[in-house]
């Protein structure tokens, strides 16, 4: 666990101050008692856009002057509010747009705003399933640059005036706070948060003696009053999301996720098709190395991000490389499924059971070439048929079943007994063994 602490204003704070919002003096009595417990830096990630009805805001205001307190801003579709300038240098402004941007933001009262040792934006930023992996470090609203409550914390604690920002037409280039060091971004700006860094948390009812200079993060997270952030471990509170990003900064964990990625996992993957596809000539030599690549892949990217914190995606290998298994056994299964339909058409009427399963499983033996062997052969005719014939006269028809009945009941009895048909020749039937 970091030396941090998340505070947060639950069911229990609730019963015991009233209704929400609280009067603006509970606040700064909270503030006043975290320092008195020796809190390093307080983050206050409450929002308070509007005048106290009950007239607290000119303690809270006189605690922030008196401490240094972290608030917290929301960006929104327009602005409300004057917020604090920001303590931001940047080079190459005229890329501003290049990263996130918002049209406006809430902030708190200028009497509390103006007081606060720093002001940072709230913010989250889902990835595409609405799960919280990054974090952005930096957004734009209007012609400013403002920090994240995370970075502005760090700055705070370093004691710069600035974070500095150099941003290209592609976005964030490069970051950092003077005496603190560089903060490793994306070009949007966003950091990988690294879920291992955890918090202390405790009811603001249940503060622990001494937090021994701990940053302290103070959120809500009573239940209808706070909503959790999902994330990668799950839904937690704001506060404890920022103290996470916090953790992730100041021990320069740096998970990154390189511009080479997509290019190895698409040529990984298209590789690996294509040697299973090759090895699906032989069935369980291909499924054995197709078992081996699916169970190796998840394994090795946890090792390499465990180890190197680099983020490599399986996922599109492990989904493309099934569709290529599916592919390339569907379509051996068809052919073989067909081609066994077929030598049962053509060689079921003729053949014993026996000899047309030998064929499917082994169509080879249709090919030229073949082997000798001692046969049985069997010639059958008719006894007199020329004789019958001139009975039925006319009645084609009747000597058609009767020759019918006869060659079925021969074909059925040479078949039964394992024979090989070879022909009919009129009223004669040629058949053989072995």
């Amino acid at each position: 666990e970091n030396n941090i602490y998340t505070i947060n204003i639950d069911e229990a704070a609730i019963d015991k101050y009233g209704q929400w919002p609280f009067k603006r003096d509970i606040y700064a009595n909270l503030i006043d008692d975290l320092y008195k417990h020796n809190a390093g830096l307080v983050i206050f990630n409450v929002l308070m856009p509007e005048k106290d009805r009950q007239g607290g805001d000119d303690k809270l205001a006189k605690v922030l002057k008196d401490h240094p307190v972290v608030l917290g801003n929301v960006p929104a579709d327009k602005t409300k509010n004057e917020p604090k300038a920001p303590g931001a240098a940047i080079i190459g402004a005229e890329f501003q747009e290049s990263i996130i941007t918002y049209p406006g933001i809430i902030a708190n009262i200028k009497e509390l705003e103006e007081p606060a040792a720093g002001v940072g934006i709230s913010t989250t930023l889902p990835e595409i399933d609405g799960v919280n992996r990054r974090l952005p470090m930096v957004v734009t609203v209007g012609d400013k640059i403002y920090p994240s409550i995370s970075l502005e914390a760090l700055r705070v604690v370093a004691g710069d005036s600035t974070v500095q920002v150099k941003l290209n037409e592609l976005g964030v280039e490069k970051m950092r706070i003077p005496s603190f060091g560089p903060v490793t971004t994306d070009a949007l700006g966003r950091i990988w948060i690294d879920w291992s860094q955890k918090s202390k948390s405790v009811s603001m009812t249940q503060l622990p003696d001494n937090f021994d200079g701990a940053l302290v993060v103070v959120g809500v997270a009573a239940a209808g009053l706070g909503n959790p952030v999902p994330t990668a471990i799950g839904p937690i509170w704001p506060q404890q999301l920022h103290a996470s990003v916090i953790g992730t900064m100041a021990n320069g964990v740096t998970i990154s996720r390189p511009a080479w990625a997509d290019q190895v996992e698409i040529l990984t993957f298209v590789a690996t098709g294509l040697l299973l596809l090759f090895l699906s000539r032989w069935t369980y030599v291909g499924l054995a190395a197709s078992v081996i690549l699916l169970a190796s892949s998840i394994p090795l990217s946890r090792y390499v991000f465990s180890n190197h914190l680099l983020l490599l995606d399986v996922t599109m290998f492990l989904g493309g490389t099934v569709l290529v298994l599916l592919h390339a056994y569907g379509i051996k299964f068809v052919s073989e499924y067909l081609q066994k339909q077929q030598i049962k058409k053509q060689f079921g009427t003729y053949l014993s059971p026996a000899m047309v399963e030998k064929l499917q499983k082994n169509p080879e033996l249709l090919q030229l070439g073949g082997e000798s062997r001692e046969l049985s052969i069997m010639f059958t005719d008719v006894r007199g048929f020329t004789s019958i014939s001139e009975h039925y006269g006319k009645d084609v028809q009747g000597l058609t079943r009767i020759m019918n009945r006869y060659m079925t009941a021969m074909t059925a009895k040479i078949i039964e007994n394992q024979g090989t048909l070879d022909k009919y020749i009129g009223d004669a039937q040629m058949a053989f063994w072995n």
